[in-house]
């Protein structure tokens, strides 16, 4: 698998919870640092905030850059998405800006135990977690082109990629 840096995606969205339907057709690269789980924890993020405009996928690494973002009509960026788990520090730096920080991370209760009691007052920042087995199985799945029909509904996230369907529960975290 470590052959596949390039992916042509193409993936129906069926977000139930902000009732929007819709089709996304991209390419995107693995960055060279990058996990397959980190690179679908991209591609579900991006899934989470492809209902509204504006909403950008990060190409190449850049220092402090979100993995995925919504900007406002200004360039401004109102949501920053970042993938895994973020030191309290990174959290402080990060929500300086955006005005809304998520991040989504695969089965990190005890790092989210450890953080809790430092994010009481930071309204800004929302914490997802998806079932580590869901990541892996869809990074097991993916090849070269890849096509994806996403249902978000009711706390849950179903993948079809025309041969499995897999599912996993999102928890709200903070």
């Amino acid at each position: 698998m470590t052959d596949l840096f390039v992916f042509k995606v193409r993936m129906n969205i069926a977000d139930l919870f902000h009732r929007s339907h819709h089709q996304e057709v991209f390419t995107a690269a693995l960055q060279k640092a990058e996990t397959l789980e980190h690179f679908v924890l991209k591609l579900i993020g991006f899934c989470g905030l492809s209902y509204l405009d504006n909403v950008h996928w990060l190409g190449v690494r850049e220092k402090n850059q979100p993995d995925v973002w919504l900007e406002n009509a200004q360039g401004q960026i109102e949501v920053a998405l970042y993938i895994g788990e973020l030191s309290l520090g990174e959290l402080q730096k990060y929500r300086k800006h955006a005005n809304k920080v998520v991040c989504l991370v695969a089965d990190a209760d005890a790092w989210y135990k450890e953080l809790s009691p430092h994010l009481i007052a930071m309204q800004d920042i929302r914490i997802f977690s998806l079932s580590a087995e869901f990541v892996s199985q869809l990074a097991a799945a993916l090849s070269r082109s890849l096509h994806w029909d996403v249902i978000i509904d009711n706390g849950v996230i179903s993948v079809s990629d025309k041969v499995d369907y897999y599912q996993s529960e999102i928890i709200k975290l903070h």
